[in-house]
Order: structure tokens, then C-alpha cells, then sequence
């Protein structure tokens, strides 16, 4: 139940309809950026893959599939030329690895030239075997497939991004290009990217609930005036705001400090039935003029019904509700109209603790109802 009057009140709900917007626009927009921008990089690195493949495609000398078989074979000058090579390459282009591999007679999947030093330590022999993990994308390439990763792959010792091109000679498949480019510089960002925009995010969340729950608080204010919550008529504010005010406080601190004051025109109905509904109106007019002025220092003013007022006011003392109904009454001195004196009915009350907003409205209406009772109805009578 306390949840669903705290959802009730109008700049809770007010708040909640920013946060959703805020937070579907910063999924929108993190959305566009990140996979935009990824897939640009991915982008990036593919083509960089792409131009070390033709080059090396151009340069090859395919021989080296069908004659270098194993360790023994590093002497051959072709397996020199082509190792050179693709070392020259690799410092050129920052790539981590570029190596030659093919299918070997028995079956299995083996290094042929390798572009790292010969005393790197992750250096391959010709005839090592392929590592298991990369065989199937190794398998997709000897089948004539170019194969890209998805993703940047966490390889556990780095953030990769490895790419396998098919080698042709005679329009048949005879070995395999790897290119792999160290991506690390590049997760982080990503990384960062995912991090730091869901903080910014809730950031920005924050400030807008504040924000709107401020500027929600300043528009809807005892003072603030427009078509919804103003009466055409006095320019008071109208029963509408008077519900919404009331939802905004139910439950606050506000709501703690409120007093009431509940004010009836006596004699409407005869003003109106003698001089006409024009007067009636210019009746309604000077008592809420006289009921505003008295309370324009303290509080707001509600034309709740045809000839009924509320006044709320924050921090009322009895002897605050005393003098506004003395300042009422002296205003009232004179003041006719059609010829019939303008006359109040008016009650008041303080809140109590334990009370609520409600609560203290009705204890002044009872009042008023008891001073209305005893007076005349008439308006030519005080």
C-alpha cells in the first residue's frame, strides 16, 4: 500500500517518466556508438588483414607447400627467402604473427614458414603440428574460406584478432595464411567503453531525477498559475491543483506543517436568485480578492467548489489562523455587493501529529460548517 501511494504522487511519477527516457536514450545511443564503432574496428582490422594476405599472396612461392616438409628443410633457400619475407612484413605492418601452414601427407595440419625470429620462443618449426584450438578455423580455410573472427579473442596470454586467408595455386587450395594482430589497445577501449558509459549513464540518471523532481516542485507551487490548475473565474488556483498539491504532500515532511483554513460565501444562492448569476460572480470574485489578500503571506488559496475556498498554509499557528481570519473579517467591512455586505463563513485548523493532510482539511470544514450554522444565510447579513 505505501508503494502504491508513493507512486501516485504526481512528481514521483513524473520522475519515473524521465528516468525511462533518460535510460532508453542512453541504451539508444550506447547501442549506435558501441557497435558502430566496434564494427568499424573490426572493419579496420580486416582490411589491414586483407592488404598483408594480397601482398604475401603476390610474393609467395607456393613450392614451399609441396617442399618444405619439416625442421630439416629450414636450409632451403626458398623457405629462407619466404621466411625473410614474411618477418620484413610483420615488423612493417605490427602484426604478432604471420605464418604459412598446410595439410600434410598424413592428414594433419602442419606449420610450413614461420615470420618470427628462429630464436623467438614461440618460434614454429616447419612440420610442427597447428595448435588444436585453431584447427577448425585452419579446416574452414583449406576449404577455400576466407575466415574472420566475430570478436576479439581473449587467447588468455592477450586480446587478439586472427584472421586465416586460403592460398592458391592453380585455382586448388595448397596452404593456409595466418595474420594475427594484437587487439589489447583495442579491448580496452571497448572496455572502458562498457564501463565508464553505464556510470555516465547513471550519472546523468541521477541528475535528471533531481533535476525534474526540482523543476516539477517550482512549476506545480502554490504560486504558479496556468489553464489546468487556475479558476477562470477568481484566477485562484482550481480544484484540480488542489487534488495534485495534496498528492504531492501526502506522506511528506510538508505535509506535517500544513494548516488549514476553510472558508464558504454565505448567501449565493440568494445573491443569485435575486440579482442574477452576473452578480453572483461579481459576488464569488471580491470574496476570493478578500480571502487571497489575507492569505498571500502565507500559504495558497483553492476555489474548491462554487462558493467554497481552501486556504494551506505551511507553519500555521493558531495565532497565525486567528489573525488571517481577523484580516478576513476587517476586509470584509464595506465591501457589498448589489448592496448585500459580503459574508464569510470561515473555520481553521493546526495540524496534529499522527495527522494527515486530509484529516486536518476536515477538522477546519467542521468548524466552518459550525460558524455557517450559526449565522444567518442571507448575504446582507453579517
Amino acid at each position: 500500500m505505501a508503494i502504491k501511494l508513493k507512486t501516485s504522487r504526481v512528481d514521483v511519477q513524473v520522475c519515473i517518466i524521465v528516468a525511462v527516457v533518460v535510460v532508453l536514450s542512453f541504451i539508444c545511443v550506447y547501442a549506435f556508438n558501441y557497435f558502430v564503432t566496434y564494427s568499424q574496428m573490426i572493419d579496420s582490422l580486416k582490411e589491414r588483414c586483407d592488404g598483408i594476405n594480397t601482398y604475401v599472396e603476390n610474393v609467395l612461392d607456393t613450392s614451399t607447400f609441396e617442399g618444405i616438409e619439416s625442421a630439416d628443410d629450414m636450409t632451403d633457400p626458398s623457405y629462407l627467402a619466404i621466411q625473410d619475407s614474411l618477418e620484413r612484413v610483420k615488423v612493417a605492418t605490427g602484426a604478432r604473427y604471420l605464418y604459412t601452414a598446410k595439410r600434410a601427407d598424413d592428414g594433419s595440419l602442419i606449420y610450413v614458414v614461420d615470420g618470427l625470429p628462429p630464436e623467438s620462443e614461440d618460434f614454429r618449426k616447419p612440420g610442427d603440428p597447428i595448435e588444436e584450438e585453431i584447427i577448425p578455423d585452419m579446416e574452414r580455410a583449406l576449404a577455400n574460406e576466407i575466415v574472420y573472427p566475430d570478436d576479439i579473442m581473449d587467447t588468455g596470454w592477450g586480446y587478439v584478432f586472427v584472421a586465416y586467408y586460403p592460398i592458391h595455386e592453380a585455382g586448388e587450395v595448397v596452404g593456409v595464411v595466418g595474420i594475427e594482430f594484437n587487439a589489447q589497445r583495442q579491448y580496452e577501449s571497448f572496455h572502458m567503453v562498457r564501463i565508464g558509459t553505464p556510470i555516465i549513464a547513471g550519472i546523468f540518471l541521477l541528475i535528471a531525477i533531481v533535476v525534474s523532481w526540482l523543476v516539477f516542485r517550482r512549476i506545480s507551487n502554490p504560486w504558479y498559475r496556468d489553464m489546468a490548475n487556475t479558476d477562470y473565474l477568481t484566477g485562484l488556483k482550481n480544484r484540480n491543483a488542489f487534488e495534485i498539491d495534496l498528492a504531492n504532500w501526502s506522506g511528506t515532511e510538508e505535509a506535517k506543517a500544513i494548516g488549514a483554513l476553510s472558508i464558504d460565501l454565505d448567501g449565493l444562492k440568494e445573491m443569485n436568485d435575486t440579482f442574477g448569476h452576473p452578480a453572483g460572480d461579481e459576488y464569488i470574485v471580491a470574496a476570493a480578492r478578500i480571502v487571497a489578500d489575507a492569505c498571500k503571506d502565507s500559504g495558497a488559496v483553492y476555489r474548491v467548489g462554487g462558493d467554497e475556498f481552501v486556504a494551506l498554509c505551511f507553519g500555521l499557528t493558531e495565532s497565525q489562523a486567528q489573525q488571517i481570519i481577523e484580516n478576513m473579517r476587517a476586509a470584509t467591512v464595506g465591501q457589498t455587493v448589489q448592496g448585500c455586505p459580503i459574508s464569510l463563513s470561515i473555520g481553521w485548523a493546526v495540524h496534529k501529529k499522527g495527522e494527515t493532510v486530509e484529516q486536518t482539511i476536515s477538522r477546519a470544514d467542521r468548524r466552518m460548517y459550525e460558524e455557517k450554522h450559526a449565522r444567518h444565510e442571507c448575504p446582507n447579513q453579517a
